[in-house]
């Protein structure tokens, strides 16, 4: 458990130069004005994937293409979950000591120009916040808490800390701005 806290304390560290070094083109997109999002989460159960799953019915719907990258805290991706279309997913095998994702879908994934970056992970997960944070997305959106003030729109889900009230409220926020290009 110590050794844990002491790789962690160091992806933390290597984090924060990672992103400090970063350029990305910030920019407010709304569900109007966003043609391709990215989509980040850590798969606790198969609720919230099938939540997830709606909300990815609902930017199809808007016309945006996404891209899905989901991390197993487990060594084996389920096999219900191998063959779904536009989503991506990562282990425990890919990530290295301090926890840092090195798969090619995640170089592939942080280098896409998405519109938006939405991280649908409701309880830390540092693989995932790294993908987060390393993201060129021009709009990233995520839960509000103390560490990650590192999201241009943060939704506060202490109310309700479930998958299903954060997507609706990305939804409803999204939804109701208005992008001034």
């Amino acid at each position: 458990m110590i050794l844990e806290k002491i790789r962690l304390k160091i992806a933390n560290r290597l984090l924060r130069k990672k992103i400090s070094g970063l350029k990305r083109q910030k920019t407010l997109f709304d569900f109007a004005s966003a043609k391709y999002a990215g989509i980040v989460c850590a798969s606790e159960n198969e609720t919230s994937i099938n939540v997830l799953k709606d909300f990815l019915g609902f930017l199809h719907q808007k016309g945006i293409r996404y891209f899905v990258l989901g991390y197993f805290a487990g060594k084996k991706i389920p096999e219900k979950f191998l063959f779904w279309q536009g989503m991506e997913f990562i282990t425990q095998n890919d990530l290295n000591i301090f926890f840092i994702p090195k798969a090619d879908v995640v170089d592939k994934f942080v280098a896409e120009p998405f519109d938006m970056l939405i991280n649908c992970s409701i309880h830390p997960h540092f693989p995932v916040e790294y993908v987060a944070q390393t993201s060129v997305a021009k709009c990233k959106v995520g839960v509000l808490n103390d560490g990650n003030p590192n999201y241009d729109l943060m939704i506060d889900i202490g109310k309700q800390p479930s998958i299903k009230y954060f997507l609706d409220n990305v939804k409803l926020y999204l939804s109701n701005l208005r992008n001034p290009e």
